[in-house]
């Protein structure tokens, strides 16, 4: 019963000859190890889409409920406690592969013509992912999470010109709530774009060869 179901969704979906497709693409001689770095990057982004989401049914944006509510969940929940750690620690892995994805890619010049907009969608990316840091840090708002919010917003006021116009919106801005807004909704539909676009301008070009 399960085969013939197999079958009639392969005739009117061909998931499967686009699956053996994909993973018969042929990988040119020149790539190695760290040329990874991308497609370990998004298994990342993947895990914490996943964690996230499940740390979503737990958490409580309130000032004076969100940190109580990450301990019940770290203590309480069923693998609360991975979940919540695999997705601290994922953000910071994912900076860091990020930031070893893009020096690779400036090491073997794939930023030049015609991959301009490989390399603006990657490092917008990246200034995306830190953003991503900085409203994650928030969200638990302890102490960590209070400082981070405190020498940002003091960072920014010390921008020329614009710097004290700004400082006070940031602070109303990225309070527990509106981070929360910006951390689960925001951020992630400007990735998933970004993402798209990127993945359409290597699909394009093709990997990038040695120097």
């Amino acid at each position: 019963m399960s085969i013939r179901i197999a079958d009639w969704l392969e005739e009117r979906a061909g998931f499967k000859r686009w699956l053996n497709a994909k993973l018969n693409l042929a990988i040119p001689d020149h790539v190695n190890f760290f040329y990874c770095f991308g497609g370990i990057s998004l298994t990342i982004i993947i895990l914490q889409l996943i964690t996230g989401i499940f740390m979503i049914f737990f958490y409580i944006p309130k000032p004076e409920e969100a940190f109580d509510s990450i301990i019940r969940m770290s203590s309480e929940v069923p693998f609360g406690w991975l979940a919540r750690n695999m997705h601290r620690w994922g953000a910071t892995l994912l900076v860091a592969t990020l930031l070893t994805h893009m020096c690779s890619v400036f090491y073997h010049k794939a930023f030049q013509r015609p991959r301009e907009l490989n390399w603006l969608s990657g490092f917008v990316l990246l200034i995306v992912v830190s953003l991503f840091s900085i409203t994650g840090t928030i969200l638990p708002w302890n102490w960590r999470g209070y400082w981070v919010l405190v020498i940002w917003t003091d960072y920014i006021g010390t921008w020329p010109i614009i710097g004290e116009f700004l400082k006070g919106p940031m602070l109303e801005s990225f309070s527990v709530g509106r981070s929360f807004i910006t951390h689960i909704l925001l951020l992630p539909i400007l990735v998933t774009t970004l993402l798209t676009l990127h993945f359409k301008m290597v699909k394009r070009h093709g990997i990038s060869g040695p120097l």
